[in-house]
């Protein structure tokens, strides 16, 4: 006699219910995104190990240039075979919290795990924060489907998931229930707040599990360093950083608007878009320090202030040149990490410029997270995540945190008064991703 497998009975859908089964999917979430998260580490290491070595050894492009070719070709069958595995994964999602669409379960699961892998090891710039949203929306809605869950409470528990896996990709529980109901559901009612703590909550449990299950947690960012200068010499240099991110969130945005309209983008099929951004990032690994991977050598770099004021403004021109190759090219991965990095080194050059014209002393790397969350608040209309966010990882005293939560605020004004939509209304109002719109077109055009 088969089994099945089944939670719950289909009378219970009440408050004791939802959140149940949203401890269970979240823990499922947290422990499955905790571990891509690491596989995704250790292959993104692995790659930049064979790509650094070009800059020595020219004649490693005869083999290193080909293999990245090889890796955009891997990604563009991943692709092919489930679209809805393209690029951040969170407007799909959206989508399907809304109710216009079904997201995939484990087809979404294993097409997002394998893509982003390839996605990493390439060195795209591109963040894991996407697919790690994707993952949890796909076991949430399996852990909804399991327990005979209705559909009202499938699309809470499963955006609740959704949140975890944003919670456990930046350690951060507390933002990833924010950004579950601030961005993913665009709502705070009572069932969804319910699902989105929970969930929450039980992700810690699974990240830190897995994290004991492998020899010690694991984190990739380090912000043990964040030093608060005097306030009555920050403030200034606060709003400069904030302003400066808020505009550049906007000319971002633009950007990305601009060519999506644009004819020529149409005729370049997807696998010239694919193997162009994997060698671009091959490249640029070896001639640029910090420019491979989604974004996490440039904020622990400039933490740790690494980075001189030419370096960080040729980084950042090089980091918003591969975000908008990675992003167009539709590989698995998400844009968020790479605009903390982008808003970081903002942050990072105002702070230094400030510094050296004597306009500030002592330590600068506050404006290097003030930026951060500043960019984020503006490019994806997501002010609380962003605040919180950086709040939670940065473990910051009360004046920072006056800061930051400055920063954040000034930039969002900012970018609202250039009157841009957010980067994730902008995905999902152009139907930029395959599974938002026709397949066949996306396949066609490959």
């Amino acid at each position: 006699m088969r089994l099945k497998l089944s939670f719950a009975p289909k009378k219970h859908n009440g408050a004791i219910g939802l959140i149940l089964r949203s401890l269970l999917a979240g823990f499922l979430a947290g422990a499955a995104v905790s571990v891509f998260n690491f596989l995704a580490e250790k292959v993104s290491d692995a790659g930049y190990g064979v790509y650094s070595k070009i800059a020595d050894e020219p004649l490693s492009l005869l083999w290193a240039l080909p293999l990245a070719a090889g890796l955009g070709l891997i990604s563009l069958l991943i692709l092919k075979l489930d679209p809805e595995v393209a690029g951040s994964g969170i407007p799909n999602a959206e989508k399907a919290f809304s109710g216009l669409k079904r997201l995939g379960r484990a087809k979404v699961f294993c097409g997002t795990v394998m893509g982003g892998l390839i996605t990493f090891f390439g060195g795209l710039s591109l963040g894991a924060e996407g697919p790690s949203v994707a993952i949890g929306a796909a076991v949430g809605y399996a852990v909804a489907d399991r327990c005979n869950s209705n559909d009202k409470a499938s699309s809470a528990i499963a955006a609740g998931a959704a949140g975890a896996g944003f919670a456990a990709a930046f350690h951060a529980p507390v933002a990833g229930m924010l950004f579950a109901m601030e961005e993913l559901k665009k709502g705070f009612d009572m069932s969804q707040a319910l699902a989105a703590l929970s969930a929450a909550a039980a992700s810690v449990a699974g990240f830190t599990l897995t994290g004991l299950i492998w020899g010690g947690e694991w984190f990739k960012y380090d912000f043990s360093a964040i030093a608060t200068p005097p306030v009555e010499n920050a403030w200034w240099s606060v709003f400069a950083v904030a302003l400066a991110a808020g505009c550049a969130a906007a000319l971002f945005i633009g950007s990305l608007e601009s060519v999506q309209a644009s004819a020529l983008l149409k005729r370049i099929p997807v696998s010239v878009r694919l193997t162009s951004a994997f060698i671009l990032s091959a490249l640029a690994a070896a001639y640029i320090d910090g420019s491979f991977g989604s974004g996490q050598q440039v904020l622990n770099g400039l933490i740790r202030g690494e980075f001189t004021l030419k370096a960080t403004l040729m980084l950042f021109a090089a980091k918003t040149v591969l975000t908008l190759t990675g992003f167009y090219s539709k590989a698995t991965g998400g844009l968020l990490i790479p605009s903390l990095a982008l808003g970081a080194l903002i942050g990072g050059a105002v702070g230094e410029v400030m510094h050296v014209s004597g306009a500030i002393s002592g330590d600068t790397t506050i404006f290097v997270v003030a930026g951060m969350a500043a960019f984020m608040g503006a490019a994806f209309g997501t002010p609380l995540t962003a605040a919180v966010l950086a709040l939670e990882l940065t473990c910051a005293d009360a004046r920072a945190s006056l800061y930051i939560l400055a920063a954040v605020i000034v930039a969002s004004a900012a970018a609202s008064l250039l009157k841009r939509k957010s980067l994730y209304e902008f995905m999902i109002a152009d139907d930029f991703f395959p599974g938002s719109f026709s397949d066949k077109l996306f396949l066609e055009n490959a």
